[in-house]
Parts: C-alpha cells; sequence; structure tokens
C-alpha cells in the first residue's frame, strides 16, 4: 500500500470593517477547506454486498448505495433546498434496509436542527418511507395514544427480523417530568409497542445486542452525579459500585456476554490512568482487565463471547494492544498501524459471516481514506478518499504538546506547526464545550487554515476538557475563568521554554467555550497575549446562565450549576464583562444573531461596554446565524476577517 492517502476517484453520475487585502490563502483552496469532506459516513452491508455513504449533490447531503462490486449506484436520497431537509446520518438496519436520520433549517435560521424523524431506504431505492415521526408514532390504535422522543437504536428485537428496540428521549422537560421509555419499533407498519421503562432522569440506555440486558444512566439528584442502574426486565435496581482501587467514577460503553464494560481511572487524581475495567453480571464483581495510561482511547474491541480482543488508544501517537492474537480483524488492524505508523486505523464495520471488513485509515494531515479488506483473499482494496481535492502529504502532522502543570497535573495537548518555519507566531486553539469535547488527534479544518497562514497551532486538552476521565473533566468544575485559563497560559510557556515558538507573538483563538476562553485570557493574562479571536463567545456568566438554552432542562440546569458554580463573587471575577478595565489586546468579535447557546444580547452588551472604555476591537454580526456559522458564505467572509486581523496585530 502506498503512503499517499489523497486519491481522485468518480463513483457518482453594524461596525464598517475595512476592505481586505489580498487574502493569504487562495479564496478556492479556502473554500476547498471549508466545504469539508466530499464523502463521509461510508458503511458496508451485513452482507457485504453493497455500500452506503454520504456526498454532496448539488450542496445536498445525499444518501448513496452503492453495488460494492461495480461501485456504481443502486439508489440515491436527497431532499430539494425548498423541503429545508438535509441527511444527518445512515446505518444499516439490515442488508437490505438502511435507516437515516435528518436536520430540517428553519426560516429564521441559517443553521440545521437535529429532528428526532427517522427513515428506511431499501438498496434498489424503492423504497423511501418515514418510520420515527417528530409528531409520535401510534402505541394504541385504539386510544390513537402516540410516544414522541429522540429515538436511539438499542438493538434488534429478538427473535424479529421486522422489529427494532430503541430508547426514546422525550423531549426536554426542566422539571424533569416525561422520562421516555424502551419501546418495540415495527419497521413495515411504524407502530410501537411499550417493552421497558426507564428511571427518571435517565441520560442515556446501553443494551447488548440481543436486547435483553439494558444500562441506563441516571442523573441522581442528590449526588449530582450520574450513577448505573441495571434492568432485569422487570425492575431497575443499583449497580455495584465497589471498583476496589479504582475510582467510583467510571463510563460504561459496551455489554457483551457476561461483561460490562467501561472505563475508569485509578485513584481520585486528576491526572490518574485510565483502566478499561469489566463488571461480571452473574458474579457482581468487577475487573480491571487493561490500562492504558494518562490517554485518550480510540477504540476497544470486544468478542461475542465478552472477552477483550485489542485496545486502541492515542498518547503521544496512536497505540493498538492485541490481546486476542487469534482475533483475524485485530490482526489486520495491527497490521495496517504497523504500515500506516502515527496514522489512525479504525474499524467501521465486518459482514456478518466476517469475510469482509472495511476500515478507516487517516492522521493530522490526512483526511483519511476507506479500505475494503477481504479475508478470504487477505487483500486490501482501496475505496474511497474523504477529501481527494487536499493533498495530505503537503499539510503538517501533530506533535504532542503534553507538560506538567505548576500545580503538578500532566495537561495534554498538541503543537501543529506550519511547514519551512521557525519559530512562528502561536495561536492558541481552545476547544468549546468545555466538558465533554477535547481537542482530539485528528485532521482539524481550523488548524490547518492558520498553519496555511503561516501560524503555528497550539492545541491544549486543559483539566475540564473531555477524553481523559471523569476526574480530569470534573476537575474543571468552576474553574472555567481561572485554573483552566492558567492550563492553556502554561502550556503555551512550555513550548516557549522549548523554543517552539516567538515568544512576542502568541493570540488566544476558539468558538463558545472557546470564544469565553479567549476573551478571559486577556483578562487573566493581559500582558502576554497580543490579540484575541472571539466567535460565539461568553461574556457575562451570570447572563449566560439565566438565558443560554442549555439551561431548558432539568439535566442541562443542573449540569450549568456544577460546571459554571453560582458564587456571585466568583461569576463576576470569571465575567469578561465585569473586568474589561484588564483588557488590553485587541480584539475580533464574530457572533450570530440567532445565537441562543451563548446568547447575542450579551456578545451585543459586552460590544457597546467596550465602545464606552474606547477598547480596541472590531466585531461582526450575522444575520439568520446561530451558535456558530452555517452558511458557507457566511465562513469564508469569517475567515478572511480572522486572517486580516491576525496579519495586523500577530
Amino acid at each position: 500500500m502506498q503512503k499517499t492517502l489523497i486519491r481522485a476517484l468518480a463513483i457518482l453520475c453594524l461596525i464598517s470593517i475595512p476592505a481586505l487585502p489580498a487574502f493569504a490563502i487562495d479564496e478556492g483552496r479556502l473554500k476547498t477547506f471549508l466545504e469539508g469532506n466530499d464523502y463521509w459516513n461510508v458503511r458496508l452491508a451485513p452482507d457485504g454486498k453493497h455500500l452506503s455513504l454520504l456526498t454532496k449533490r448539488e450542496d445536498r447531503n445525499t444518501l448513496v448505495i452503492m453495488n460494492i462490486e461495480t461501485m456504481e449506484p443502486t439508489a440515491a436520497v436527497k431532499y430539494e433546498e425548498a423541503m429545508d431537509i438535509e441527511i444527518f446520518n445512515a446505518e444499516w438496519v439490515n442488508s437490505d434496509l438502511v435507516r437515516y436520520s435528518i436536520t430540517r433549517k428553519f426560516a429564521q435560521y441559517e443553521s440545521a436542527f437535529v429532528h428526532p424523524d427517522l427513515f428506511l431506504v431499501s438498496v434498489d431505492g424503492k423504497r423511501n418511507e418515514r418510520i420515527w415521526s417528530r409528531f409520535g408514532n401510534v402505541l394504541n390504535q385504539r386510544t390513537k395514544e402516540t410516544v414522541r422522543g429522540f429515538p436511539s437504536y438499542l438493538a434488534k428485537y429478538p427473535d424479529s427480523d421486522d422489529e427494532l428496540l430503541i430508547y426514546v428521549r422525550s423531549f426536554a422537560r426542566r422539571d424533569g417530568a416525561g422520562r421516555g421509555g424502551i419501546y418495540r419499533l415495527n419497521l413495515d407498519s411504524s407502530l410501537v409497542k411499550h417493552y421497558a421503562k426507564v428511571p427518571a432522569y435517565t441520560s442515556e440506555v446501553l443494551s447488548d445486542e440481543a436486547g435483553t440486558i439494558f444500562v441506563a444512566l441516571v442523573l441522581n439528584r442528590e449526588s449530582e452525579r450520574h450513577v448505573l442502574i441495571t434492568h432485569n426486565k422487570v425492575d431497575w435496581e443499583p449497580l455495584n459500585h465497589d471498583l476496589g482501587h479504582l475510582s467510583t467514577e467510571f463510563t460504561p460503553f459496551k455489554i457483551a456476554g457476561d461483561f460490562l464494560y467501561g472505563r475508569a481511572q485509578s485513584g481520585e487524581a486528576i491526572d490518574a490512568e485510565t483502566h478499561i475495567i469489566r463488571y461480571n453480571m452473574t458474579t457482581d464483581e468487577w475487573e480491571d482487565v487493561f490500562e492504558i495510561g494518562f490517554a485518550s482511547i480510540s477504540d476497544v474491541a470486544i468478542g461475542d463471547d465478552g472477552q477483550l480482543d485489542r485496545v486502541q488508544w492515542i498518547d503521544a501517537k496512536p497505540k493498538i494492544a492485541v490481546l486476542d492474537k487469534t482475533d483475524k480483524v485485530s490482526q489486520v488492524v495491527s497490521a495496517f498501524a504497523r504500515n500506516y505508523e502515527g496514522f489512525n486505523v479504525n474499524v467501521i464495520s465486518v459482514t456478518d459471516d466476517e469475510s469482509k471488513m472495511l476500515l478507516h485509515v487517516g492522521s493530522a494531515a490526512h483526511a483519511g481514506e476507506y479500505f475494503l479488506f477481504d479475508f478470504d483473499t487477505k487483500k486490501a482494496n482501496f475505496l474511497i478518499a474523504m477529501q481527494a481535492a487536499i493533498d495530505g502529504n503537503e499539510l503538517s502532522e501533530l506533535e504532542d504538546a503534553t507538560f506538567v502543570s505548576s500545580d503538578g497535573v500532566t495537561i495534554p495537548g498538541w503543537f501543529q506547526t506550519p511547514k519551512g518555519g521557525e519559530k512562528p507566531p502561536l495561536v492558541v486553539y481552545i476547544h468549546g464545550g468545555p466538558h465533554g469535547p477535547y481537542n482530539a488527534f485528528g485532521f482539524n479544518t481550523r488548524w490547518h487554515l492558520l498553519n496555511e497562514m503561516g501560524y503555528a497551532v497550539y492545541a491544549p486538552n486543559f483539566r475540564g476538557s473531555g477524553g481523559y476521565g471523569p476526574n480530569f473533566e470534573y476537575a474543571g468544575y468552576g474553574q472555567w475563568g481561572t485554573r483552566m485559563i492558567d492550563d492553556m497560559y502554561e502550556g503555551v510557556q512550555a513550548l516557549i521554554e522549548a523554543g517552539k515558538i516567538d515568544p512576542d507573538r502568541v493570540c488566544v483563538f476558539g468558538g463558545s467555550y472557546g470564544g469565553y476562553a479567549s476573551t478571559q485570557s486577556l483578562v487573566r493574562h493581559n500582558d502576554f497575549y497580543k490579540c484575541g479571536v472571539i466567535i460565539a463567545g461568553v461574556f457575562d456568566l451570570r447572563l449566560m446562565m439565566k438565558y443560554t438554552d442549555i439551561a431548558d432542562s432539568y439535566m442541562g440546569d443542573n449540569y450549568m450549576a456544577k460546571a459554571i458554580g453560582d458564587n456571585e463573587d466568583a461569576l463576576t471575577e470569571m465575567s469578561p464583562r465585569q473586568n474589561i478595565d484588564k483588557i488590553k489586546a485587541p480584539m475580533l468579535i464574530l457572533h450570530g444573531k440567532e445565537d441562543e447557546r451563548t446568547p447575542f444580547k450579551d456578545a451585543v452588551d459586552f460590544v457597546d461596554a467596550l465602545k464606552e472604555q474606547n477598547k480596541n476591537f472590531q466585531y461582526r454580526w450575522y444575520d439568520k446565524e446561530g451558535h456558530g456559522n452555517a452558511k458557507l458564505e457566511n465562513r469564508i467572509d469569517e475567515w478572511q476577517l480572522i486572517e486580516e486581523f491576525f496579519s495586523e496585530n500577530l
């Protein structure tokens, strides 16, 4: 196999901002990056005869089903622009049917919103119909009682090819009412039958492949932590939380055989090592089965017998451990990993008869390619590239930028520098969330655009970030504008000490929480950063807690109280709006007028206050845009403004 991962494959017949100078990146190349992948969500049918994927046709998301031998389409689904519907994702139900979900776009927004509607399309395209409606599916024919909510696939209904088991999460209620439940969904009639209740305040349900064992993640109102409850089809019972030397906070992810698998950290330290653990549902005992260190997990493969086959994780680079040497899938993945050193190798799907396997191979510089491996011939055939127009060999890979903070905590992160330069200016890219999301190893369009402008990128995973265990994530609660900001700053100092960047040219950049953290960095470390780009930011935490759409549900309201805190003095200290006098560096503020996550009113009030204090800033509001720009034209404009701003200030 060649190392080059890009191949061509044709498969389908306010305030005034000054005029911009010549853009550092040609607008055509900028558009190529921002348009995203040519193909994505590629899936292999259970019998291995067809492939499904998403692509763009006439700027509309299109679901295409293809014959694997001829690579010719057998069906395609695309909704016209007038319908305001876009296909969101798709998965095989069986070898004849693909289920897909949609987003809908409303007149006042450029952004599309995920809807609960669920559709089925056949491989020949003759059937394409909705099987789950946002208006509710009929539960009782006589009374016309309906079930409404967001469906999540759990398993096929035992002993039936015509029914699925789904967990229906009821539409959010701030008081926690409307708990949802587990239902049988008939693929032919779209009728539902009640199967099992779930506890109140359930956030997620897991099931084994047979659809006989369930686990619910429930928000405990007293401890304000998620607890696990197992289901024996009659009653829900608390799970044994005695994990011995491991933290009692753990995250379940798979039920297989007699075991429930999860991840936990060893002890209570913020940066404690991550372990793969499993709970034996027969003996009521926990077992520590694999230690990966303080790192993020990328894949865990478990056999039907419940035994651990393979673990893949990201430390300074992608790593793999094969525990079952007889597992043929793991053997192939390991061989790919050796051949593509520094690349992520992911198993997308394996056919029911285990004769074929779909793999994705990608890295920070390569969006990736899909390969079909044939176990009979022991050959891998290239199928499709995600972004054929971008040559990954011209782009930079990631370097590990992990350091130890001043209070002794390991802080992971990534450094990506433009090719051919020494000690370039630096942009600190701060991820959103902040709890749950993290700067993951892989292809990041924004980082590459900044590289193309000539800037290095530092992407820290400050405490509070997801991916590294519950201890690390919870350590950021109440620290949004203090210790988390210091982690970012100290990471930059580590790069300076290593001689990798110009210490006199460092700016901050981020959206959502990243926008807030960029602004707060200019407050807290006002003598260091030279400028900041703030996209969909937060400026007054008290206003955020009052008006954000996150607080519309009980779980969201509860989360906000934990994550941000409710101490008035602390909120004032952490709110840039109340500390404008400390800001010295110029800012570029970009915000959508319809943003409900980080309310637009907050941005307007902040800009008005900046004007009163004669601060150095620019801003632009985007009509009909919500939490981040969705329209390509606006995203191009956004990046041209960013390039001009950094050119002047960095």
